[in-house]
């Protein structure tokens, strides 16, 4: 060992107490189920009212943090991995990995009611009377796609983006803390921080996917009922749905990745596009496009308005549960999502990584809304309002085939719709349980089959807990607030774009102005000039972020 290594303290075997915890506080949803959900709703509701002008930019910051990164060209040509590494699969099956890791099962959920529920219950919905229909709907589609397009896709983004770029480049572990311990690494407090950090990552992320689970199962089973006509609600058909839909996310995360979740993320795209193209094709598709232009229109005006709209004469309730509760969801999935696209980017630069992951995903989530949400609006104002019927009613399962029975081939794409239910499942399922596994491993870097096994194997009895008693909103309510801390997390990822000393690699980027001075108490002096000869680019501080650095020693802030 050199001497500028430093021993690796061993590392806390998170799967021992993770896992009982996740199962005692499944336990305790299960035995109370209204004072666990009462409790847990008061406390997040206090949490979201007090710090909602923190939690409403977050997203808008992470954007403009990763737009920089990717749009610099010092920063954006670093390649995860080395300037000689090369990506292990196509651009085509990475971006379907990814953006089914990501979205899971609730693009096909929401997709008819998302801007249905804002017509109808968002401060500039029902309660703008004296609005114009048009601009009703407007306003509607336009709140659905900030909620679920860039904003989600730049949290998802800058954790991926630093996790990876501290796994491949400073060789850290690949879980959400090891960018903070690794840039606040002579700290004392920065090691019990971080295994209280992962912790908490680990624990919402179990409980958050597990609710998922059990909500794919209702919807299948429901799925089935309206195809069949038998009674696929009861307990008993949950249970054998569940069964298999945790046999195929176990079998995925068995697999190495390229013949488990690679094949399942490109079937499930697949699926969604045929989907997709043919409720373009055989609905009213020049209402579609004209509703895709208002609603690009809109993202390109609204998105920094509705980041800053706390409505703060408006119902505060809606505010609580819907823009807020969705960030911290989107925060609470952000480290098994950020970990899985780290796995999966080794080869790609920081610009491709960045771009790909937040506009791609994007694009593709304007076009389904613009249809799906945009379909059922047009039912609302100038058809028989049957879609926003059942949604009100709760029906919210059922929306997406009652909205395919009024297209032609009903028939065929209704079962269609519950495998895409499926795929969409088992492949977010796949994904969070090979995170999981890989943040409990022995060495938080590399895959770990058996513990994947029994994360899929233990998220499946807390989601048959939640469908035998009916109760979800307990397990939602864990995994959205126990996200909370992320909130505070995202902000210190500034703190981990700083530099950090290391010796000079062919991938690094040597900054202009730094110069070695001397060496005090074991840490490295610096001082700032004009150039940087070669001779010193070997003591130089790692690039990525050396602006910042420079600014922060100037101003006595380092």
């Amino acid at each position: 060992m050199s001497a500028n290594e430093e021993t690796q303290p061993k590392r806390p075997n998170y799967f021992l107490w993770t896992a009982p915890l996740v199962g005692a506080l499944a336990t305790i949803a299960v035995v109370k189920p209204t004072l666990f959900t009462n409790t847990i709703t008061d406390v997040s509701k206090f949490f979201y009212m007090k710090f909602d002008w923190l939690i409403m930019w977050l997203p808008l910051l992470a954007f403009t943090v990763c737009m920089v990164v990717a749009l610099s060209p010092r920063f954006g040509n670093i390649r995860l991995g080395g300037k000689d590494a090369q990506p292990e699969y196509s651009f085509f099956s990475w971006m379907n990995m990814l953006f089914t890791a990501g979205i899971g099962v609730g693009i096909v959920f929401f997709g008819p009611i998302e801007a249905l529920w804002h017509y109808y219950h968002s401060p500039i919905g029902i309660q703008a009377e004296n609005l114009p229909e048009y601009q009703k709907v407007e306003n509607a589609m336009s709140l659905a796609l900030h909620v679920w397009g860039i904003p989600a896709w730049s949290l998802y983004t800058i954790g991926g983006l630093v996790l990876a770029y501290f796994m491949y480049q400073h060789k850290t572990e690949c879980t959400p803390s090891a960018p903070l311990e690794y840039a606040f690494k002579h700290k004392k407090w920065a090691k019990p921080l971080g295994i209280l950090i992962t912790g908490i990552a680990i624990v919402s992320i179990a409980m958050s996917v597990s609710s998922s689970i059990a909500m794919a199962s209702t919807q299948i089973s429901s799925g089935m009922k309206i195809i069949t006509g038998m009674d696929f609600s009861t307990i008993g058909w949950q249970t054998v749905v569940l069964i298999i839909i945790a046999s195929l996310y176990t079998l995925g995360a068995v697999l190495p990745i390229e013949k488990g979740m690679k094949w399942l993320g490109d079937l499930t795209v697949v699926l969604s596009l045929l989907m997709l193209v043919f409720v373009f094709l055989v609905g009213p598709t020049h209402y579609f496009l004209s509703n895709l232009v208002v609603s690009i229109g809109n993202i390109l005006t609204q998105t920094v308005h509705h980041s800053f709209e706390l409505y703060l004469f408006h119902n505060r309730d809606w505010l609580v549960w819907y823009p807020m509760a969705y960030w911290v969801w989107w925060i609470t999935w952000t480290p098994f999502v950020g970990v899985f696209l780290a796995k999966i980017s080794k080869g790609r630069t920081l610009r491709e990584f960045v771009l790909a992951s937040i506009m791609v995903p994007v694009g593709f989530l304007v076009i389904w809304f613009s249809v799906f949400s945009g379909f059922s609006l047009l039912d609302t104002v100038e058809g028989s309002g049957r879609l926003a019927e059942i949604a009100n009613k709760g029906d919210y399962e059922g929306t997406f085939y009652y909205l395919l029975n009024m297209l032609p081939l009903s028939f065929a794409t209704k079962p269609l719709t519950v495998v895409l239910f499926l795929g969409f499942v088992v492949t977010t399922v796949t994904s969070s349980a090979i995170s999981l596994g890989i943040m409990t491993s022995n060495d938080g870097r590399r895959e770990n089959k058996t513990r994947a096994v029994v994360w899929a194997i233990l998220m499946s009895l807390i989601a048959y807990a939640v469908i035998v008693t009916g109760k979800m909103e307990g397990i939602k309510a864990v995994g959205s607030f126990s996200g909370f801390p992320f909130v505070f997390i995202v902000l210190m990822v500034r703190r981990t774009l700083a530099p950090t000393q290391t010796r000079r690699t062919p991938h690094a980027i040597r900054p202009r102005t730094c110069k070695k001075q001397g060496v005090n108490r074991g840490k490295t002096n610096y001082v700032f000039e004009s150039k940087c000869s070669r001779q010193h680019s070997r003591n130089c501080i790692d690039g990525f972020g050396s602006r910042l650095f420079m600014l922060c020693h100037q101003t006595g802030l380092h």
